[in-house]
């Protein structure tokens, strides 16, 4: 009877905690401005170093704030209870020599045992989005808009989203698109719960990137067919972006959800 009781009584907390689980983040430049993060760093450069405890981050551009190392060091954030198989370990925002725009917390007090004060710790992505991507100059990542739309445009080149930072202090002049290309016409096709097909109306060579909801590239290829299929029996639930970087440096983004 006990165990009965027992199983009542997590048939209904654990559907309510992964419902409480979910959900949308800001973009980044509402991020930036959030009171969560409006005082803090925020800096354009590369993981130098990874270990069980943090990276080292190297300086190329300070967008905001005071710091005059051109080395940091960003430590593992707390875990808290809603970040299913992420954690908050700071070796998970990329790989050695990625470039990332990136907020930092700096610590003035310690929250664990491994922390230094002076430092910084990996920001808290729960309802934000404190990173971005760089690749080729190009930025990648929820600059604008909501995370929910059926597309979100959101790349930019990194000179203008520095400009904007320089001229504005925020992402506030930063330029999504470019309205005179003409993309090729693409049709999203869901195939199963893992499985989807990019269907394109001509043939041309592109590269094709897959990143995750916080920002973690998974895959990256050259695809040249007209058809592309996306396989992500190998990833969790949850929402991911496929990038399509044409010859020309243009870049179509295309939002899948996994079920």
């Amino acid at each position: 009877m006990k165990n009965i009781y027992l199983f009542i009584i997590f048939s209904f907390i654990i559907p309510i905690k992964l419902i409480a689980c979910q959900w949308i983040p800001d973009s980044f430049c509402a991020t930036s401005q959030s009171s969560s993060y409006l005082n803090d760093l925020i800096v354009y450069g590369k993981i130098s170093h990874i270990d069980n405890d943090g990276i080292n981050f190297e300086i190329i551009d300070v967008l905001r704030g005071q710091e005059k190392r051109t080395s940091i060091r960003i430590w593992d954030g707390v875990d808290f209870d809603c970040n299913g198989i992420f954690s908050m370990a700071a070796s998970e925002l990329g790989n050695i020599n990625d470039h990332l725009i990136i907020i930092l917390p700096k610590i003035t007090e310690k929250k664990s045992n491994w922390e230094v004060i002076g430092d910084y710790r990996r920001p808290d992505f729960f309802l934000f989005t404190p990173h971005l991507n760089v690749e080729n100059g190009v930025v990648y990542g929820v600059i604008f808009g909501q995370l929910d739309k059926s597309y979100v445009e959101d790349q930019a080149n990194y000179l203008n989203f520095k400009n904007s930072w320089n001229a504005n202090n925020n992402c506030s002049s930063v330029i999504l698109r470019n309205k005179n290309h003409e993309f090729e016409e693409l049709k999203v096709l869901t195939l199963s719960k893992n499985k989807f097909k990019i269907v394109s109306n001509r043939s041309e060579k592109k590269q094709l990137k897959i990143y995750n909801i916080f920002g973690l590239k998974l895959e990256s290829e050259f695809q040249v067919n007209n058809e592309i299929e996306i396989d992500l029996s190998s990833y969790s639930s949850g929402i991911y972006f496929i990038y399509l970087i044409y010859e020309n440096n243009k870049i179509k983004t295309i939002k899948l959800v996994k079920k």
